[in-house]
């Protein structure tokens, strides 16, 4: 993936995990709360083919970066919103 396809996917994710806020902490937390997990989101994009499987992705994420407990349905609008935005 070139630098500025990865740059554009990154900003896309942030700004939808963003809004998201899944541990509900912006906008008093720095803006950058969320780029470790929206770096690894990115990552995910490229090896999840189906939504089902970045929701999954995105479950896992989140669970052990920030001790939630989302599950997969939970995560599963957000992952069809991020496959919008970014296909």
């Amino acid at each position: 993936m070139s630098k500025e396809k990865y740059n554009t996917l990154f900003k896309l994710v942030k700004k939808t995990i963003n809004e998201w806020d899944p541990i509900g902490v912006l906008p008093d937390a720095p803006d950058d709360e969320y780029e470790f997990e929206v770096a690894q989101i990115v990552t995910l994009l490229n090896k999840a083919d189906t939504e089902e499987a970045l929701s999954e992705g995105l479950a896992e994420i989140f669970n052990k970066a920030l001790g939630c407990h989302y599950t997969v349905e939970e995560c599963l609008p957000i992952a069809r919103k991020i496959r919008i935005l970014t296909e």
